[in-house]
């Protein structure tokens, strides 16, 4: 625990002191003037670290022991806060955690934009007020749980290792213990109708005492279990993934179809999943009970959801999230308006009813064919989608100069940011507006150097709380052509 000027290494102890939190939701704090990095931290509190990674510049630890809670610090709801991961920050207030999300925000473009240092100082003062989300807690409207066994246990038996399983449950994986599940009786994210199910199917595990499966020997029946609600509607579905045929599982449909009286449930399906992907491509879904999709409205608009649809996970705010790129991009009825990145075409549906024309592109062919059913059930005559890499079509189909002349942009990449080709594509169409939705601030920082540096202002930065109790931010992002 010394604080020498002694060199750090990995395995040490250290005391320190957590200053603020960071991009990613680490505490932070400094040691013999390094930068340490602490995961599960929070600001006030005084722990014991264990160093799990150390640089030239900075370091990585854990928390061995909190030493001195935060004055901030206020009891988590969750019994497994700690141990699941799910939640960063349940022990801080709500109006807190706000706070912190838009000081990252605002920390995060400072120092990481790629801009000179003037320009760069300007950046925390277009962060608007972030907006929080409409429910702090049971905000979530899908679940997605492992079935698995609390522990196991290897021997050797004739020179061969025998995998001993103890404990068939269902829960979460925690990080870098795939081979184990931690039960989960309780999650205060999820929506409480989906915790009802949940208990449900754990009483339906106990009862039947189907094979649970193990990814070491990969035997076993009941792999994943996926719980959908329609927040709006009141639809919820369940889908159970199962390691076996349709052969197989025919004898053991009706196992499945005492679910079929519940309340809500507008869906009940089985999925073949039988090879060593977790989450398989297009793998047969067998509807027993209702059908396929659960409906879920955004606004006016209508949207059917499959198991594996791309769709907000937090409906209300969501709908926060897409005024604010509404009212961000100030559209007319004379503009033509691109959504890059767009996943079953969401966004590009609500923004069509103030635009002339929009067009979506998409790189997951369920996700353009949910498109394009949506689209023509919300009676949208003025959107299209391109199927494949937002990179590639802008290359290729949709190139500067081309068919359609963008007067807004709107992007909402994954976490790893633009590709450099769409990057490109976008300056080279040069539109009035470019709209950047971000789930990953640092990335966004990167990709507004070259954004800036081709003309463009940022006007506003406005942080959306999708994701209450994590450090999860999103944010909405406008610039304007110089």
């Amino acid at each position: 625990m010394s604080t020498t000027d002694v060199p750090l290494r990995a395995g040490q102890e250290h005391d320190v002191t957590i200053e603020k939190l960071t991009h990613g939701g680490s505490g932070f704090a400094t040691l013999n003037g390094m930068s340490v990095f602490v995961t599960g931290a929070v600001p006030g509190q005084q722990v014991r670290v264990v160093f799990t990674k150390v640089k030239d510049r900075y370091a990585e630890a854990r928390i061995v022991k909190v030493l001195r809670k935060s004055k901030d610090e206020i009891p988590a709801r969750c019994p497994h806060f700690g141990t699941c991961g799910g939640c960063q920050w349940q022990q801080l207030p709500y109006s807190l955690q706000l706070e912190y999300k838009e000081g990252i925000v605002r920390e995060t473009l400072e120092h990481l934009t790629p801009v000179d240092d003037a320009v760069r100082k300007q950046l925390p003062g277009r962060v608007l007020k972030i907006i929080p989300s409409p429910q702090v807690f049971n905000y979530r409207n899908k679940l997605e749980l492992s079935f698995g066994y609390t522990s196991m246990r290897v021997e050797e038996v004739n020179g061969k290792k025998k995998y001993i399983d103890e404990g068939p449950t269902i829960g979460f994986h925690q990080q870098n213990e795939w081979s184990t599940v931690l039960p989960i009786r309780e999650c205060h994210l999820y929506d409480e109708s989906l915790a009802m199910l949940l208990m449900d199917v754990r009483r339906f595990m106990e009862q039947t005492r189907l094979p649970v499966y193990n990814p070491k020997t990969h035997k076993g029946l009941l792999r994943n279990l996926l719980l959908r609600r329609g927040m709006h509607t009141g639809e919820n579905m369940i889908a159970f993934m199962v390691n076996a045929k349709k052969k197989e599982l025919e004898p053991l449909f009706q196992h499945f179809m005492r679910f079929g009286g519940r309340p809500g449930l507008a869906s009940l399906l089985v999925i073949e999943s039988t090879g060593l992907n977790d989450k398989p491509e297009n793998p047969p879904v067998y509807p027993l009970v209702g059908k396929p999709t659960i409906k879920e409205r955004l606004f006016d608009l209508e949207f059917d959801i499959s198991p594996f649809s791309f769709f907000q996970t937090n409906t209300l705010a969501a709908e926060k999230l897409y005024q604010a790129i509404s009212q961000g991009a100030e559209i007319t009825q004379k503009d033509t308006v691109l959504d890059a990145y767009c996943g079953m075409g969401t966004i590009g549906q609500y923004l069509a009813r103030f635009a002339q024309k929009v067009v979506g592109i998409e790189s997951h062919p369920t996700a353009v064919e949910d498109a394009l059913a949506s689209a023509g059930k919300n009676r949208i005559g003025n959107i299209s989608f391109y199927k494949g890499r937002s990179e590639q079509v802008l290359k290729d189909q949709l190139k500067p100069g081309g068919k359609y002349a963008f007067d807004v942009i709107v992007v909402d990449p994954p976490r790893a940011g633009l590709h450099p080709a769409a990057l490109e594509a976008v300056i080279g169409h040069a539109p009035r507006t470019i709209v950047y939705v971000s789930c990953n601030t640092a990335t966004f920082a990167r990709d507004l150097g070259p954004l800036l540096k081709a003309g463009y202002d940022v006007r506003t930065v406005q942080p959306v709380d999708m994701f209450p109790h994590t450090a999860h931010i999103e944010t909405v992002s406008v610039l304007q052509k110089r």
